[in-house]
């Protein structure tokens, strides 16, 4: 077993102990904590702008495009409802998934003796968020509103007209630094090496790859730490001026985005419970 595999092992042993021992489990025990159920969700490439479902209630369709088309030559409100319509439901799944995982997380570490699959569980998401810390892990899985991720959506693709965004579903504009893996290459260079962006098979995983990010990076630590305590979006994305060179004026671009285009009214909005088994 891999040194590190052991010592989170250890951390994990100890966190679960302690709970028990300091009499916590007993007070947390009254608390009802539920895994949520999968979603169903439906698959769908599309061949022309009318292929794209509108989202007509708060209650969204859990629909994965395959593929995306160009908006550029819509009418500016057309081509925001139907930006809107293609990344929608890709946010609630991924913010879905994560709540899921958190879930899980919480469940396992209510138990003063799990069992050996889940303490592997814990071990292998632990692993992968780059925590050593059950409570510092939960951060990670903590996702922020929905107005943040449109608002920064919006920006990153140009309202669905980047290339990224039309030949690789990639919302945010995401770098790659794997040869391996599917990617475009840039007309830009830095350093004078090429740059080369990641290449998504559906906008759920480019959605799901943008939320890993600030989960895991370390720049990033302020902003789990602050969203974990507020869902005001405003007040969260003060600390997002790491994400891009431009710093706070990049956050005052965000917070215009979100407050001129009334994104925050999609925050309540959920993945409809009919696919929900």
């Amino acid at each position: 077993m891999k040194a590190k595999t052991i010592f989170i092992l250890t951390l994990v042993s100890i966190f679960l102990a302690g709970v028990y021992l300091l009499d916590v489990y007993k007070t947390r025990q009254s608390q009802t904590v539920s895994v949520s159920k999968n979603i169903e969700i439906i698959t769908k490439k599309i061949k022309s702008i009318d292929d794209i479902e509108s989202i007509t209630s708060n209650l969204v369709n859990p629909v994965d495009y395959k593929n995306v088309l160009s908006l550029a030559d819509l009418p500016i409100k057309e081509k925001k409802a139907k930006f809107i319509d293609l990344v929608l439901p890709a946010i609630l799944i991924s913010k879905y998934e994560y709540q899921q995982k958190l879930e899980k997380v919480k469940a396992i570490s209510l138990k003063s003796a799990p069992d050996e699959k889940e303490q592997e569980y814990l071990v292998q998401i632990m692993e992968e968020y780059g925590s050593d810390d059950l409570k510092d892990l939960e951060k990670r899985l903590i996702t922020h509103p929905v107005s943040i991720v449109l608002g920064q959506a919006s920006i990153e693709s140009g309202w669905g007209t980047s290339r990224f965004f039309i030949e690789g579903s990639n919302v945010f504009g995401v770098w790659s630094f794997d040869s391996n893996e599917p990617r475009i290459k840039t007309q830009g260079t830095r350093n004078g090496k090429h740059i080369y962006v990641k290449k998504y098979s559906t906008i759920s995983e480019s959605i799901n790859d943008y939320f890993g990010i600030l989960a895991k990076g370390g720049p990033y630590r302020d902003f789990r730490n602050i969203r974990a305590k507020t869902d005001n979006p405003y007040k969260i994305i003060k600390h997002l001026d790491q994400y891009c060179e431009l710093g706070e004026k990049y956050v005052t671009k965000l917070k215009n985005q979100i407050k001129y285009n009334k994104f925050d009214k999609y925050d309540t909005y959920k993945i409809n419970s009919e696919y929900l088994k």
